[in-house]
C-alpha cells in the first residue's frame, strides 16, 4: 500500500496502468452531483429565480435574478429586481439596501435585496 501511496512505480508497469485507470475511472464516472461545488449563479434551469437565504446577522436576503443586455443600466436592472420582489412578496416593501452579484467574468447575475419589515 506504501507503494501505491508514494507513486514508486515505473512508468510503463502494469502497477502503474491500474494506478492511472483508477484515477481516470474516478474522474469520468463520479457524477458531477456528489460534489455540488457549483455556485449559485451556475444553477440549473429548474433553481428558483429569487432565492431566500441569511446574512451573518440573520437578516433575511433575498438573491434575485436579472437579465441583463447590452444596452440595460446598473440603475434599470436593480430597480427591475426590486420591482420583481416586490410583485413575488405581494405586499409594499421597503428596501432597506442592495448589493449586485457578479460572476468570475465579472457580469452581473444578481442583486442582494435587504428589506425592512
Amino acid at each position: 500500500m506504501k507503494r501505491f501511496l508514494l507513486w514508486s512505480f515505473e512508468r510503463g508497469s502494469k502497477q502503474y496502468d491500474v494506478i492511472c485507470a483508477v484515477i481516470l475511472a474516478f474522474i469520468f464516472l463520479t457524477p458531477p452531483s456528489i460534489f455540488n461545488d457549483r455556485p449559485d449563479f451556475m444553477r440549473g434551469p429548474g433553481d428558483p429565480i429569487i432565492r431566500t437565504t441569511r446574512d451573518d446577522d440573520g437578516h433575511t436576503v433575498f438573491t434575485v435574478k436579472v437579465e441583463t443586455t447590452v444596452f440595460s443600466t446598473q440603475k434599470g436592472t436593480e430597480q427591475a429586481a426590486v420591482d420583481r420582489l416586490k410583485a413575488w412578496l405581494g405586499a409594499p416593501v421597503t428596501v432597506s439596501h442592495t448589493e449586485p452579484v457578479y460572476d468570475t467574468t465579472g457580469a452581473l447575475v444578481a442583486y442582494s435585496i435587504w428589506i425592512e419589515r
